[in-house]
């Protein structure tokens, strides 16, 4: 199977599920994941804001403003490139690109080296932290400059598969988090 029939198959795998199930599993992913040991070193975490099929995060990203991390959320370029911007609430975020809530005003950014954190979407993941994004790339190129981060992605069991399509310049995740599981990755 290649990428584009896996977001397909993905995208019909999501649809089928029952909005009060969809609540329900991504309550117990952020369980699971405000569970992480990595929160309590981290200062800088970067967090996309879940629209669609994506696992949502709101809560997340109340709890990390409200314990006192420094949040930043995506701002998609024009250029195929994204940059990290810091909000201090979820009311400084607008309908932007692609539908998706940004900053309604692009303020500090943070270096992607200097994240400790990476909240990383995606249409599907692999057991071997393999993910399958949307397609256009945003987070591969990112992902790829922000080294020193630890990587997690967040993940309903119903687009959990042991592998997914990539290719040469996809990034991996070192992290993945379910509504039942905490996988983490070995290299």
């Amino acid at each position: 199977m290649n990428k584009s029939e896996m977001r397909s198959l993905m995208r019909d795998r999501i649809s089928e599920i029952p909005e009060n199930e969809k609540l329900t599993t991504d309550a117990e992913i952020y369980k699971n994941t405000i569970s992480l040991p990595d929160w309590k070193s981290a200062k800088n975490v970067f967090v996309y804001v879940g629209i669609g099929c994506e696992v949502r995060t709101d809560a997340l990203i109340e709890k990390l403003i409200s314990s006192g991390k420094r949040v930043y959320v995506p701002l998609c370029q024009g250029n195929g490139e994204m940059d990290a911007v810091y909000i201090p609430s979820l009311a400084s975020l607008k309908p932007g690109r692609y539908g998706i809530p940004e900053p309604r005003e692009c303020g500090e950014k943070a270096v992607p080296e200097d994240l400790d954190i990476i909240i990383v979407p995606g249409v599907a993941f692999g057991l071997d932290g393999t993910r399958l994004g949307r397609g256009a790339g945003y987070y591969d190129r990112f992902l790829s400059r922000a080294r020193k981060a630890k990587k997690i992605a967040l993940c309903r069991e119903a687009v959990l598969h042991e592998t997914v399509p990539t290719e040469p310049h996809d990034e991996k995740v070192d992290i993945i988090v379910s509504e039942s599981r905490i996988i983490k990755i070995q290299r």
